[in-house]
């Protein structure tokens, strides 16, 4: 493979990657719904149409994203990609630390069991926070 034929094939990777994902969303939602039907027996019609939805919302967002941008610069460098998937990583590692300790904790202190409402927060709180800081990494 020469290097112009390696340009055109990230070109199109760069067009049609985020379709693909956007498709696979979709079967991902189709396949739970069938799943759901073949364990309980009730088809969920309100995943498949939220899964419809939301590819319809998402496919003519990337299609607005596509018509606007015009040259062949990317949105973000290299050194900020490095920046952030840095944050993920040292934020994943945090966050099992806290969990890590947490569990420690509850464990001297005779707790047999935990709530699973304290293991949602927690996972909630991570999503957020990462989010919102790869979101300040992004714009520095």
């Amino acid at each position: 493979m020469n290097t112009k034929d390696k340009k055109t094939s990230n070109k199109r990777l760069a067009k049609w990657g985020p379709y693909f994902i956007i498709s696979c969303t979709l079967i991902g939602a189709i396949l739970g719904s069938f799943l759901v039907y073949y364990f309980k027996g009730e088809f969920p019609y309100e995943v498949l149409t939220g899964g419809i939805v939301a590819t319809l919302f998402l496919t003519v967002i990337e299609v607005i994203k596509q018509k606007k941008k015009k040259n062949n610069v990317p949105e973000a460098d290299e050194r900020v990609i490095k920046n952030i998937s840095r944050f993920f990583a040292y934020a994943s590692h945090i966050f099992l630390g806290i969990l890590f300790i947490s569990l420690g904790v509850f464990t001297l202190l005779g707790k047999e069991s935990i709530s699973i409402f304290y293991l949602w927060i927690l996972f909630f709180s991570y999503i957020w926070i990462s989010g919102i800081g790869a979101l300040i990494i992004k714009r520095k």
